[in-house]
């Protein structure tokens, strides 16, 4: 998710667009989710994935997130970005910093691992997945002075301009993340409820306050926490209520976000109830199609993760 913009127009320097060979080791592929678990997702809103990463690639991407938090850049976005963007400044609480992976070249790496691409277009159904945005997320140990938890939202609630529900994230926890450590929690098979992306809210601490404006359309409310060891991620659905509670433990939880778009997704109008036009920070970065709309298929922002058309890749099954 990320917060509506007004920016100008800009330009980027981004890393460089390269060739990406789709296929997968036999290794690789018996790690995609099988027809149980695509079926899982599709009631349920979530999956977990069996361990896809190694420590070495979490080790050198926590590394690469400590030179970002020291500020150094391996490309640079223009002047101008909003901070929120990327310029965390040591402030307390919940370290966010969306396109993170557009600056460091350890992040990039993690996000074009093929097996994120691979098992979100297994889940959502489709051939291609394109990288929608990402965000570090860094919660440090709870401090009732400077709460950090995340509130009950669901991400299609800040992605109006886009036309699919398809839409999913992968997050990615760098250690063992339970709910001791306010690893993310799911609202279980609320992406089957009715619409939930307008009273939720990803900056309020109130989850209580919040699960009162939950519109169940009568079903249970149960919340899952997404448990998981080194190695393993979790992908929602967009549709799914998630959120997060305090980190009660003494070490920070490190994470990163990688929000994931099918290749059919574009731009469409899309005005809130009180008339404004709805806006997502990509509208800025992104190239204008001929008719002069945000392209999200451009290769600078919203690269191709995985194409189950190109030659020597797995078909999704």
């Amino acid at each position: 998710m990320n917060t509506p913009s007004q920016a100008p127009a800009m330009s980027l320097s981004l890393p460089p667009t390269t060739a990406c060979n789709f296929a997968l080791t036999e290794a690789q592929i018996a790690l995609l989710p099988t027809e149980d678990d695509v079926r899982f997702y599709q009631e349920h809103g979530w999956y977990i994935s069996r361990p896809i990463f190694s420590d070495a690639q979490l080790d050198a991407t926590l590394a690469g997130s400590e030179r970002f938090y020291a500020g150094e850049r391996d490309w640079v976005m223009p002047d101008g970005t909003p901070d929120f963007l990327y310029g965390w400044r040591g402030n307390p609480g919940l370290r966010k910093n969306d396109y993170a992976s557009l600056v460091n070249r350890e992040l990039h790496a993690l996000v074009h691992h093929p097996l994120i691409g691979a098992i979100a277009a297994c889940l959502a159904g489709v051939p291609v997945i394109r990288l929608w945005h990402d965000q570090l997320l860094y919660k440090p140990s709870d401090d009732p002075a400077c709460p950090a938890n995340v509130g009950w939202h669901t991400d299609r609630g800040y992605w109006k301009t886009c036309s699919s529900v398809q839409m999913l994230t992968c997050w990615i926890p760098f250690h063992d993340c339970d709910a001791a450590m306010g690893t993310v929690s799911m609202v279980d098979g609320s992406n089957q409820w009715p619409d939930n992306t307008t009273a939720l809210n990803f900056f309020s601490n109130d989850l209580d306050g919040l699960e009162q404006q939950f519109v169940t359309g009568g079903k249970p409310v149960v919340k899952t926490p997404m448990t998981l060891k080194k190695g393993q991620a979790s992908f929602h659905s967009c549709l799914t209520i998630h959120g997060s509670g305090p980190n009660r433990t003494e070490k920070p939880r490190r994470s990163l976000a990688v929000h994931l778009q099918d290749g059919d997704n574009h731009w469409r109008e899309e005005r809130y109830p009180n008339g404004t036009l709805a806006q997502h920070f990509n509208d800025t970065l992104v190239r204008k199609t001929e008719a002069g709309f945000p392209d999200y298929s451009d290769p600078r922002v919203c690269p191709v993760l995985w194409d189950a058309t190109a030659l020597g890749a797995p078909e999704v099954r």
